[in-house]
């Protein structure tokens, strides 16, 4: 075991909500994979080995960090449901048993990490806790002795208020697959507002189980005219073709929902594409991405040559963050789906 008297991570904070909305993001399952180092914690869940969702959480939203690396690899295992339900111990770690529609619909098949919280609506996190007068915080001081030690956090109702601490149970961590993504053998590149794929994601059938994303790169020929197109729709289409686009395709019961967003200032922030990409997706995975949107600003979408997709998604900026560095990112990795599949 460890020194004991000089612990690897003492982490301190004193408004858990920017934490708990990161380990929210991804909690489609129950146990994750927490990785210690010297820019901060890297939590890790995978789901039957066909998804990967990673939180990054960097040392600058804690208000203290200390790492002192031990002889063996700081991570391990912990239940992310119970550390989820500690944050929010005293009410005010923004859950969301107020949920929206979409997010209610999804409890009906399954049951997320952290959910049954007593707390607010975390898609308007900021507003309810403005409308019930003073805003109240939690504040954290996480520690871990190393191996063989249970992770602690000393939880604090306010300044004043009364403290707790909960020991949670650390393990030796499962293997993770967790592909690498492969910068130098990359099909599509862009950056989009996450408002944009939000409302794509709540827009889709449900009933639909493959979703395909479809990118074809500028100076496209113009497409066909259609007898029954109107002008604009033509000049639509041509234009989209001369400048390129994203498309996000959907087929349910009810038949195919197209979604097209063309490469424009006011759409996407960054769009690299050399040749036509179209790969498809289990439409699962992409609704696991929904709730991980929720107040983030913008997404960061990559296809390798294989098919193979990274989603980062971005939280806004503190105030304290130097140029350069984030405020926490959200990152799902999976594979497309064969043809016949």
């Amino acid at each position: 075991m460890a020194n004991q008297s000089i612990p690897v991570l003492v982490a301190e904070t004193n408004d858990v909500r920017p934490l708990a909305r990161l380990l929210r993001g991804i909690g489609l399952k129950h146990n994750a994979v927490m990785e210690i180092s010297e820019a901060g914690l890297a939590v890790t869940v995978e789901e039957v080995r066909t998804l990967c969702a990673i939180a990054w959480i960097p040392t600058g939203l804690f208000t203290s960090f200390t790492y002192n690396p031990p002889s063996t690899p700081a991570t391990f295992e912990l239940s992310l449901d119970a550390l989820l339900q500690c944050l929010n111990i005293f009410g005010n770690a923004g859950a969301s048993s107020g949920a929206s529609t979409s997010t209610a619909q999804s409890r009906s098949k399954r049951r997320w990490a952290g959910e049954g919280e007593v707390g607010v609506d975390e898609e308007n996190e900021e507003y309810v806790s403005s409308r019930k007068g003073k805003e109240k915080r939690t504040g954290m001081r996480m520690e871990w002795g190393g191996p063989g030690y249970d992770l602690s956090v000393l939880l604090s109702d306010d300044a004043r208020g009364p403290t707790t601490t909960c020991e949670l149970r650390t393990l030796e961590p499962e293997e993770l697959m967790n592909a690498q993504f492969n910068q130098d053998d990359m099909a599509l590149y862009l950056i989009m507002k996450s408002e944009w794929f939000r409302n794509a994601l709540f827009d889709l059938p449900p009933s639909c189980t493959r979703i395909t994303l479809l990118a074809t790169p500028p100076k496209q020929a113009h497409p066909p005219k259609e007898p029954t197109a109107t002008i604009s729709s033509e000049g639509r289409h041509n234009h989209r073709a001369e400048v390129g686009q994203f498309k996000i395709l959907a087929e349910g019961d009810f038949g195919i929902t197209e979604l097209d967003y063309p490469n424009d200032k006011e759409v996407m922030d960054k769009f690299e594409c050399a040749e036509q990409v179209k790969f498809s997706y289990n439409s699962t995975h992409f609704s696991l991405l929904h709730r991980a949107l929720h107040q983030s600003v913008k997404i960061c979408l990559q296809v390798e040559t294989s098919g193979f997709l990274c989603v980062q998604v971005m939280m806004p900026l503190s105030d304290n963050v130097e140029i350069g560095g984030h405020s926490g990112i959200l990152e799902f990795k999976m594979h497309a789906l064969e043809e016949n599949d």
